[in-house]
């Protein structure tokens, strides 16, 4: 039986009566389909549906989340009895029966890609292990006392390794690409991997020190999600705490999270509590700006309304205000000009991932490969290593001059915290930074 939303809102409309009261149920369908690919042969398919309903009522900052693996009537029944039953009120009678979790019909795209990527894996890359993903999610939203809300996404990833020439030989490498489903999406893979694989210098050892650096082709954003993103989630504590409007930066770097850009991974239509989101600035010339929050969170600091980041990993999960998709504004700098302002460093354009200590500030990125830049000529290919530093250090030594164009970095795909992973983004343009620490990984 379909649901109706007249009669959700009969049912949840009474736990949520009193000043500081929310109340919702969150609906969730889920396709998942993986490709397994060996070589350019298909070793493996997994085609997995589940669907999940949530409901949930807040006061203050006190959460009762009930959860069931179903999402009919009587799966709404089922979650509503366990709220009630929570709060010490009278509840619904009737129980769902079984839960269960299926196995899907492929969805129509699968045919289509299989061909590309078969074709696109033999000529870019021969020898691999990659996983082709999507993710088709469709949610729906429905809060007491406000109108239901529904998006759906559909997200591609390619993940694994191959095999690429070097001239030491060949050598395996990682690759990441993460995009929502699209029929360009295609031709931009093709491009991504093309390039990961393109022949290059054997690499040496990585610097060991103090380093100045650019961040190019994009993986810029990976670092500033990590050391304004997380920081500037509502509720979290961090070196940014009590800093309201602060200059932190040059007055040309302006930085924002905007959910609103579906052509990242990271976009939505509506948030999880179903309220459309807006872009948010992080940085205002240069100045702190802004935090991401949720309904409640907002609430709590005394804002009138949510700015659309409350973000669930699965229906099962609670509501955490989360990052997007960080967006970092060009500057007028050409590529030939940073790299003659750099001198002496490194110039890196893929990092594999990131992390950030809220407490101390502390941050970690970690990177495959580099360039030596000796008296700003492009020099040495380097091996693996990790730049590290501290949020408000490395704002204050981010470099006035940011190159022209913002370079959405696809290898941004996932972020984790508090153990739930939730899609997320980035685009940035070529970023100088002074005084940061690097060592070499093994």
């Amino acid at each position: 039986m379909a649901l109706d939303a007249a009669t959700i809102a009969r049912w949840i409309e009474p736990l949520a009566r009193e000043p500081g009261e929310m109340a919702d149920v969150l609906v969730e369908r889920r396709l998942e389909t993986l490709l397994e690919w060996r070589d350019g042969e298909v070793v493996a398919t997994r085609h997995v549906a589940i669907e999940a309903l949530a409901a949930r009522r807040q006061r203050g900052n006190a959460q009762i989340l009930a959860a069931v693996s179903r999402a009919d009537e009587a799966g709404l029944r089922e979650a509503l009895r366990q709220l009630q039953a929570a709060l010490g009120r009278p509840s619904l009678p009737i129980r769902p029966g079984k839960a269960r979790t299926e196995q899907a019909e492929p969805p129509e795209p699968i045919e289509r890609w299989r061909k590309r990527l078969g074709a696109l894996f033999s000529r870019s890359a021969p020898r691999h292990r990659l996983q082709w993903r999507l993710l088709e999610v469709a949610r729906d939203v429905y809060p007491a006392h406000a109108a239901p809300s529904s998006h759906a996404r559909a997200l591609v990833s390619v993940t694994g390794r191959f095999v690429a020439a070097s001239r030491r030989g060949d050598e395996s490498r990682r690759f990441s690409f993460h995009g929502p489903e699209s029929d360009a999406l295609g031709d931009e893979l093709r491009s991504a991997l093309q390039r990961a694989a393109e022949p290059r210098e054997a690499p040496v050892a990585c610097l060991e020190g103090e380093i100045d650096a650019v961040l190019a082709g994009g993986c810029a954003a990976v670092l500033f999600h990590e050391i304004l993103s997380h920081p500037l989630e509502a509720g979290a504590m961090s070196p940014l705490s009590g800093l309201a409007e602060a200059r932190l930066a040059a007055a040309e770097l302006e930085v924002r999270d905007d959910p609103t850009r579906l052509d990242l991974f990271g976009g939505y239509a509506y948030d999880d509590e179903g309220t459309r989101p807006r872009p948010v600035k992080l940085l205002d010339g240069g100045r702190l700006a802004g935090r991401l929050t949720t309904r409640s969170s907002a609430a709590r600091m005394g804002t009138e309304t949510s700015n659309g980041h409350a973000r669930r990993a699965e229906a099962t999960d609670a509501p955490l205000p989360r990052g997007a998709n960080l967006v970092v504004s060009g500057g007028s700098v050409t590529r030939e000009e940073m790299s003659r302002r750099l001198g002496q460093g490194l110039w890196i354009e893929e990092v594999d991932s990131g992390s950030v200590e809220l407490a101390s500030g502390a941050f970690q990125l970690r990177f495959p490969r580099a360039r030596r830049v000796r008296r700003g000529q492009l020099a040495d290919e380097l091996g693996p290593g990790v730049l590290c530093g501290d949020i408000l250090s490395s704002l204050k030594h981010v470099e006035p001059g940011l190159g022209r164009e913002p370079h959405v970095y696809r290898a941004l795909g996932w972020c984790a915290r508090g153990g739930q992973v939730v899609p997320v983004q980035g685009a940035a343009p070529d970023v100088m930074i002074r005084g940061l620490s690097v060592r070499s990984q093994p």
